[in-house]
Protein backbone atom coordinates (compact mmCIF):
# COMPACT_ATOMS: atom_id res chain seq x y z
CA UNK A 1 0.00 0.00 0.00
CA UNK A 2 1.24 2.97 -1.22
CA UNK A 3 1.96 6.37 0.93
CA UNK A 4 -1.16 8.11 -0.68
CA UNK A 5 -3.42 5.25 -0.16
CA UNK A 6 -2.24 5.23 3.42
CA UNK A 7 -2.83 8.86 4.05
CA UNK A 8 -6.25 8.92 2.36
CA UNK A 9 -6.90 6.07 4.70
CA UNK A 10 -5.78 8.32 7.44
CA UNK A 11 -8.20 11.07 6.22
CA UNK A 12 -11.05 9.28 6.10
CA UNK A 13 -10.44 7.64 10.22
CA UNK A 14 -10.19 11.22 11.17
CA UNK A 15 -13.55 12.04 9.32
CA UNK A 16 -15.19 9.55 10.90
CA UNK A 17 -13.89 10.23 14.12
CA UNK A 18 -14.77 13.59 13.67
CA UNK A 19 -18.33 13.01 13.02
CA UNK A 20 -18.60 10.77 15.72
CA UNK A 21 -17.02 13.02 18.04
CA UNK A 22 -19.92 15.52 16.83
CA UNK A 23 -22.73 13.02 17.00
CA UNK A 24 -21.51 12.42 20.52
CA UNK A 25 -21.59 16.12 21.37
CA UNK A 26 -25.32 16.62 19.53
CA UNK A 27 -26.84 13.54 21.44
CA UNK A 28 -24.95 14.66 24.64
CA UNK A 29 -26.20 18.02 24.19
CA UNK A 30 -29.87 16.89 23.48
CA UNK A 31 -29.92 15.00 26.79
CA UNK A 32 -28.45 17.78 28.95
CA UNK A 33 -30.97 20.03 27.85
CA UNK A 34 -33.63 17.71 28.31
CA UNK A 35 -32.09 17.40 32.27
CA UNK A 36 -31.71 21.13 32.56
CA UNK A 37 -35.54 21.46 31.07
CA UNK A 38 -37.24 18.85 33.72
CA UNK A 39 -35.09 20.71 36.08
CA UNK A 40 -36.66 24.01 35.44
CA UNK A 41 -40.00 21.98 35.09
CA UNK A 42 -40.04 20.56 38.60
CA UNK A 43 -38.45 23.89 39.89
CA UNK A 44 -41.46 25.41 38.63
CA UNK A 45 -43.69 22.74 39.69
CA UNK A 46 -42.79 23.33 43.11
CA UNK A 47 -43.10 26.98 43.36
CA UNK A 48 -46.58 26.78 41.87
CA UNK A 49 -47.32 24.42 44.73
CA UNK A 50 -45.57 26.96 47.25
CA UNK A 51 -48.02 29.45 45.62
CA UNK A 52 -51.18 27.43 45.55
CA UNK A 53 -50.52 26.26 49.23
CA UNK A 54 -49.83 29.69 50.46
CA UNK A 55 -53.19 31.18 48.50
CA UNK A 56 -56.54 32.13 50.22
CA UNK A 57 -59.39 30.01 49.54
CA UNK A 58 -62.55 32.21 49.38
CA UNK A 59 -65.73 31.33 48.94
CA UNK A 60 -69.27 32.24 49.34
CA UNK A 61 -72.90 30.35 50.45
CA UNK A 62 -76.00 30.05 51.68
CA UNK A 63 -76.29 28.05 55.18
CA UNK A 64 -78.99 27.89 57.60
CA UNK A 65 -77.81 29.92 60.73
CA UNK A 66 -76.26 27.54 63.75
CA UNK A 67 -78.13 29.51 66.65
CA UNK A 68 -81.55 29.36 64.47
CA UNK A 69 -81.65 26.83 62.50
CA UNK A 70 -84.43 28.45 60.14
CA UNK A 71 -82.80 31.59 59.21
CA UNK A 72 -80.85 31.86 56.37
CA UNK A 73 -77.55 33.80 56.07
CA UNK A 74 -75.32 34.76 53.21
CA UNK A 75 -71.55 33.80 54.68
CA UNK A 76 -68.11 35.19 52.81
CA UNK A 77 -65.57 32.62 54.32
CA UNK A 78 -61.72 32.60 53.52
CA UNK A 79 -60.37 29.25 54.06
CA UNK A 80 -57.09 29.81 53.49
CA UNK A 81 -53.79 30.73 55.14
CA UNK A 82 -53.70 34.00 54.02
CA UNK A 83 -55.54 37.40 53.79
CA UNK A 84 -57.53 37.64 50.49
CA UNK A 85 -57.72 41.58 48.83
CA UNK A 86 -60.14 43.27 46.87
CA UNK A 87 -62.91 40.08 47.31
CA UNK A 88 -65.58 40.34 44.91
CA UNK A 89 -68.42 37.43 44.17
CA UNK A 90 -71.79 38.28 42.06
CA UNK A 91 -75.08 36.10 42.27
CA UNK A 92 -76.96 35.50 39.56
CA UNK A 93 -79.98 35.26 39.53
CA UNK A 94 -79.73 37.25 42.72
CA UNK A 95 -81.14 35.35 45.70
CA UNK A 96 -85.00 36.38 46.81
CA UNK A 97 -85.35 38.64 49.91
CA UNK A 98 -88.80 37.47 50.99
CA UNK A 99 -89.51 38.45 54.43
CA UNK A 100 -86.46 40.38 55.14
CA UNK A 101 -86.49 44.08 56.38
CA UNK A 102 -85.12 46.60 54.30
CA UNK A 103 -83.87 44.30 51.56
CA UNK A 104 -81.19 42.99 53.88
CA UNK A 105 -80.41 40.38 51.38
CA UNK A 106 -80.48 42.72 48.77
CA UNK A 107 -77.67 44.89 50.31
CA UNK A 108 -75.79 41.88 51.16
CA UNK A 109 -74.99 41.17 47.34
CA UNK A 110 -74.40 44.50 46.45
CA UNK A 111 -71.69 44.91 49.23
CA UNK A 112 -69.92 41.60 47.60
CA UNK A 113 -70.71 42.55 43.80
CA UNK A 114 -68.52 45.93 45.21
CA UNK A 115 -66.06 44.25 46.81
CA UNK A 116 -64.94 43.69 50.14
CA UNK A 117 -61.62 45.46 51.07
CA UNK A 118 -59.63 42.28 52.73
CA UNK A 119 -60.51 39.38 54.47
CA UNK A 120 -58.25 37.13 57.03
CA UNK A 121 -57.90 33.88 57.05
CA UNK A 122 -60.57 31.66 58.88
CA UNK A 123 -62.96 34.99 58.69
CA UNK A 124 -66.14 34.86 58.05
CA UNK A 125 -68.48 38.07 57.05
CA UNK A 126 -72.34 36.78 57.74
CA UNK A 127 -75.43 38.60 56.61
CA UNK A 128 -79.24 37.60 57.65
CA UNK A 129 -81.16 37.55 54.69
CA UNK A 130 -84.37 35.78 55.46
CA UNK A 131 -86.43 32.92 57.22
CA UNK A 132 -85.25 29.56 55.30
CA UNK A 133 -89.14 28.32 54.54
CA UNK A 134 -90.12 32.06 52.96
CA UNK A 135 -87.48 31.81 50.88
CA UNK A 136 -87.84 28.75 49.47
CA UNK A 137 -91.53 28.11 49.98
CA UNK A 138 -92.18 28.51 45.92
CA UNK A 139 -92.34 24.98 43.99
CA UNK A 140 -89.77 25.92 41.65
CA UNK A 141 -85.72 25.71 40.09
CA UNK A 142 -83.79 28.44 42.83
CA UNK A 143 -80.56 27.87 41.21
CA UNK A 144 -78.10 30.29 41.58
CA UNK A 145 -74.32 30.54 39.70
CA UNK A 146 -72.10 31.57 42.40
CA UNK A 147 -68.89 33.36 41.15
CA UNK A 148 -66.11 34.74 43.69
CA UNK A 149 -63.13 36.78 42.24
CA UNK A 150 -60.18 38.12 44.80
CA UNK A 151 -56.58 38.86 44.79
CA UNK A 152 -53.93 36.91 46.92
CA UNK A 153 -50.47 37.16 48.01
CA UNK A 154 -48.91 36.47 44.70
CA UNK A 155 -51.90 38.14 42.98
CA UNK A 156 -55.18 37.71 41.26
CA UNK A 157 -56.56 34.42 41.59
CA UNK A 158 -58.09 32.16 39.16
CA UNK A 159 -61.85 33.13 39.29
CA UNK A 160 -64.29 30.33 41.07
CA UNK A 161 -67.71 29.65 39.14
CA UNK A 162 -69.91 27.12 41.29
CA UNK A 163 -74.17 26.57 41.39
CA UNK A 164 -76.33 26.72 44.48
CA UNK A 165 -79.87 25.38 44.57
CA UNK A 166 -81.71 26.52 47.58
CA UNK A 167 -84.65 24.11 46.57
CA UNK A 168 -81.99 21.64 48.18
CA UNK A 169 -82.90 23.04 51.39
CA UNK A 170 -86.66 21.91 50.88
CA UNK A 171 -88.11 19.59 53.57
CA UNK A 172 -84.34 19.54 55.36
CA UNK A 173 -84.26 19.91 59.13
CA UNK A 174 -84.35 23.21 60.44
CA UNK A 175 -83.16 22.15 64.05
CA UNK A 176 -79.57 23.76 64.91
CA UNK A 177 -77.15 20.69 66.52
CA UNK A 178 -76.15 21.02 70.06
CA UNK A 179 -76.03 25.10 70.51
CA UNK A 180 -76.82 27.50 72.59
CA UNK A 181 -80.31 27.44 71.09
CA UNK A 182 -81.08 24.23 73.34
CA UNK A 183 -79.97 26.04 76.38
CA UNK A 184 -82.38 29.28 75.66
CA UNK A 185 -85.53 27.37 75.18
CA UNK A 186 -84.40 25.56 78.38
CA UNK A 187 -84.26 28.73 79.88
CA UNK A 188 -87.38 29.95 78.83
CA UNK A 189 -89.52 27.19 80.04
CA UNK A 190 -87.83 27.56 83.63
CA UNK A 191 -88.62 31.39 83.61
CA UNK A 192 -92.32 30.58 83.20
CA UNK A 193 -92.13 28.61 86.36
CA UNK A 194 -90.79 31.54 88.09
CA UNK A 195 -92.57 33.71 90.25
CA UNK A 196 -94.01 36.98 88.00
CA UNK A 197 -92.29 40.02 89.58
CA UNK A 198 -95.19 42.12 88.84
CA UNK A 199 -97.63 39.83 90.78
CA UNK A 200 -97.40 39.49 94.72
CA UNK A 201 -96.19 36.18 95.43
CA UNK A 202 -98.55 34.43 98.64
CA UNK A 203 -96.22 32.97 101.25
CA UNK A 204 -98.04 30.69 104.13
CA UNK A 205 -96.64 30.80 107.16
CA UNK A 206 -96.77 27.76 109.46
CA UNK A 207 -96.71 28.59 113.44
CA UNK A 208 -94.66 25.85 115.06
CA UNK A 209 -96.86 25.83 118.25
CA UNK A 210 -99.71 25.42 116.72
CA UNK A 211 -101.38 28.20 117.50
Amino acid sequence: MDAETLSALGSLASAVAAIAAAVISIVSAFYTRRAANAAASQTELQREIVREAAAPYVWVDVRADEAQGAAFNLILGNSGPTFAHNVRAKIEPPLPNAGVPSSKAVVAQRRLRDGIKSLGPGHKLVWFIGIGHQIVKDDAPQLHTITVEADGPHGPLAPMTYESDLADFRETRDAPEGNLHFVRKAIEKIEKRLPNPDRPVRVLVENQDGE
